[in-house]
């Protein structure tokens, strides 16, 4: 059974932590991606979580509806697939091919860039701004393990006046998912 886990608070206006890591397609892909963005979209994500699963559907639809407006976004997956073997580079690949992933799905094997944004669930999304400072941390909506209950869209609230080059609010919203499975 999963167990919903609360993140911690990455601070609002705190700059992108620097990265680079290896995405399904074989190329390595880092922050420097975010370069020249109007909004940059980091999602802490993995196949197995339930929370995830219930919204991967929303957030591929959010990526294709606000990369030409300005959204990049790639999505990390820091889970040991040693304990989570669905978690694996290889079913990585099978997931992006099956869904036709819009974004970079990348491996955080050692877990340091989930250390870094000091994630702690999955899903856990991080929206920069055109200065790639912190303007958002949450979850993707008010349902994540269940799309048919959704009531309020947070990120794409969020995403939404980042573009319009406001701050966005709430700024915050707690997200829960299934916990980031770290190594012992």
């Amino acid at each position: 059974m999963q167990r919903e886990t609360a993140s911690s608070v990455m601070k609002i206006g705190a700059s992108i932590p620097t990265f680079e890591l290896l995405n399904v397609d074989g190329k390595r892909i880092g922050s420097s991606i975010f370069g020249g963005a109007r909004a940059g979209l980091v999602g802490f994500m993995c196949n197995h979580c339930p929370y995830v699963k219930g919204s991967e559907l929303a957030l591929i639809q959010l990526v294709r509806e606000f990369a030409s407006k300005g959204l990049v976004a790639v999505t990390i997956n820091s889970n040991d697939a040693v304990q989570y073997p669905d978690d694996s580079f290889e079913n990585m690949k099978v997931k992006a091919r099956e869904m036709n992933l819009p974004y970079p799905y990348l491996y955080d094997e050692s877990q340091a860039v989930a250390r870094s944004f000091d994630a702690a669930c999955t899903p856990e999304f991080y929206l920069f701004d055109a200065h790639s400072k912190l303007a958002y941390h949450g979850t993707i909506n008010d349902s994540p393990r269940d799309p048919t209950k959704v009531t309020k869209h947070h990120l794409a609230q969020a995403i939404t006046q980042v573009l319009e080059g406001k701050p966005a609010t709430p700024n915050y919203v707690h997200p829960i998912g299934c916990s980031i499975k770290w190594r012992a």
